[in-house]
């Protein structure tokens, strides 16, 4: 008999659970907790030196690899292929929903940003008589960019007219935008920054002096992944420098995404792999004509809402 795999045992106790927490309840929605360790899982893919990583609307996986100058696409299906070739210097990707995967090439003295079709077509956007820092894409399809050491962020419209949004305080190790536009700063000193107009700035929290990466998380806040001699740290923007621990990861990890649920995908050059680490899952609602979907979460803090051995 053929061993079911780690997947499906997984749905059917998901199946049982939301049977044994709806059946008390008149009808609700609620999340399903269930005590376990996430999914972990490699993502099938060769690369040399992943130094970034994003996920598309559509659940796609775009991952940058600088070492071997490729920009690549893993679908849903686990199908991968190559979007661009001897792309050097490549070290940020984005994506727009409308106008596809942008990526951001640099040298010491130049940078240039690249979009990408899915038939493999690639053409400039723009070129930066500085070396860019960071690369992010708000709502509008506008790119939103830095001169890391002189610390002025820049906004690309539609038509690629460079505009400077403002200028802060400190050289800048990266940045993101939220869903509404706002583009979040990380600084060298581990201050953000949000930024959501032409000269208008605030600060907005810490993140661990050493956190190299910054993206936001569905639920709306910021998280940074900070390295050093230790192992790399996940940890969620807070309003004093305290750190507050996100998630841990393995030694090596140099950068990271969420997708629309809040799962995590884990680029490590030492490893030359690509992760992706599950534990926010969406199910059907198990009562007869319903087609509602249900939030079902791996934690191993949960505790276990029924006492029926599930096999």
């Amino acid at each position: 008999m053929k061993k079911s795999s780690p997947q499906f045992l997984l749905l059917c106790t998901v199946a049982l659970l939301c049977v044994a927490a709806t059946a008390d309840d008149p009808h609700p929605h609620r999340p399903i907790l269930v005590p376990s360790r996430p999914v972990i899982e490699r993502v099938p893919l060769s690369v040399i030196d992943p130094i970034d990583v994003t996920i598309t609307e559509f659940g796609d996986t775009l991952v940058a690899d600088a070492g071997g100058k490729m920009l690549f696409r893993v679908t849903t299906d686990g199908i991968a292929n190559v979007l661009g070739k001897n792309l050097t210097g490549i070290s940020r990707v984005v994506d727009s929903r409308q106008l596809g995967p942008h990526a951001l090439l640099t040298d010491q003295k130049s940078s240039r940003v690249l979009r990408f079709t899915d038939s493999g077509m690639q053409q400039t956007v723009i070129n930066f008589a500085f070396r860019a820092f960071g690369l992010a894409i708000d709502p509008d399809n506008n790119l939103i960019t830095s001169s890391g050491k002189t610390g002025i962020i820049y906004h690309v419209d539609d038509e690629n007219t460079l505009t400077r949004l403002v200028q802060l305080s400190e050289p800048v190790l990266d940045l993101a935008t939220d869903r509404l536009g706002n583009v979040f700063v990380l600084l060298q000193s581990g201050q953000v920054i949000s930024v959501t107009g032409k000269d208008a700035s605030a600060p907005v929290g810490f993140l661990p002096k050493g956190t190299t990466r910054i993206k936001i998380h569905p639920d709306d806040y910021a998280v940074g992944l900070t390295t050093g001699e230790q192992r790399p740290i996940l940890n969620r923007i807070n309003k004093t420098s305290k750190p507050l621990q996100f998630a841990g990861t393995a030694m090596g990890t140099s950068a990271f995404a969420f997708d629309g649920l809040g799962n995590l995908v884990l680029t490590n050059p030492d490893l030359r792999a690509v992760t992706r680490v599950k534990s926010r899952f969406v199910v059907n609602c198990s009562h007869p004509n319903c087609d509602h979907p249900v939030h079902m979460i791996l934690t191993p803090n949960a505790v276990p809402q029924h006492r029926r051995r599930s096999f």
